[in-house]
């Protein structure tokens, strides 16, 4: 069976681990998660709390996410990737950039649920990634009720926005 690459963008909200549930129950064999958080830069590179805050998110990333996924007999890693700056572009460009890296087949997405206000001047790391990336994207909805969707009338076990490459 030939593995394929599937990166996870995650951050350090609950939300997030919807797409890992997403991922375990979509991409169930043959893949590498690689579960991806970027770290922006805070301080100096070499300063104590630096070094401190990526220990801590590593430790996160492991703890909440690289485990659940092994507890399902996937293949993970847990990947921090530091950057300078906090800008949705920024941190979507990264997203991107690893997902080339690593040859990704797939980039899984959660969709936050952010005010249009919030979106307009903040900007959506989603949004970039959905339409820069070179990796075809998967986006989760982040839905209340779970995975069970009805639109235009018609029930979705699953909605998963798809652009491909």
């Amino acid at each position: 069976m030939v593995n394929k690459e599937l990166v996870i963008a995650v951050d350090n909200s609950e939300e997030c681990l919807k797409a890992l549930d997403f991922a375990i129950e979509h991409f169930p064999n043959g893949y590498t998660f690689h579960l991806l958080h970027i770290q922006p830069r805070l301080h100096a590179p070499s300063s104590a709390a630096e070094k401190e805050m990526i220990a801590a998110t590593k430790k996160f990333l492991e703890d909440a996410f690289v485990s659940k996924a092994k507890s399902a007999d996937t293949e993970a890693i847990g990947e921090v990737v530091e950057i300078n700056g906090d800008s949705s572009k920024q941190i979507g460009e990264a997203i991107c950039e690893h997902a080339e890296k690593v040859k990704a087949d797939t980039l899984v997405l959660m969709r936050q649920n952010k005010s249009t206000v919030t979106r307009f001047f903040l900007g959506s790391v989603t949004r970039y990634c959905a339409v820069h990336s070179p990796t075809p994207v998967a986006i989760v909805p982040n839905t209340s009720s779970g995975w069970n969707v009805t639109i235009g009338g018609c029930k979705h076990s699953t909605v998963c926005l798809v652009r491909t490459t």
